[in-house]
């Protein structure tokens, strides 16, 4: 993502934690979320296995994930399933099964945001 040491995994965290930000007491948006962490900048550098080893370091974002998944108000983006399903709701087509939860929601994150942020990544 980066070429300074660190940075890459700062900033992958800082993306990361977009389920918490959105979610709890700072109730961003998830518009404002994707700005402040400078997803759209960051997308083109890192991939859903970088993201899979940031979630196996660090599980309970899984269930920040799952919460966000499970909490959304909306038939539009993602879901994601703790069976490991991901898919979109407008789109059954999408559905894809994946054999841990981690690779699961390490790939529904990267589809949900590319959704939302209108990457085309």
């Amino acid at each position: 993502m980066s070429s300074e040491p660190g940075r890459a995994d700062f900033t992958l965290m800082a993306i990361l934690r977009i389920a918490r930000d959105i979610s709890g007491a700072r109730g961003l948006s998830l518009s404002e979320a994707l700005r402040r962490s400078g997803y759209r900048d960051h997308r083109p550098h890192f991939t859903a296995r970088e993201v899979r080893a940031a979630l196996t370091a660090h599980p309970a974002l899984i269930d920040e994930w799952l919460a966000y998944s499970e909490d959304k108000r909306t038939e539009a983006g993602w879901y994601v399933l703790r069976d490991g399903e991901i898919g979109q709701v407008l789109k059954p087509s999408a559905q894809r099964s994946f054999p841990t939860i981690a690779e699961a929601v390490a790939q529904f994150i990267v589809h949900e945001l590319d959704y939302w942020a209108g990457t085309g990544a």
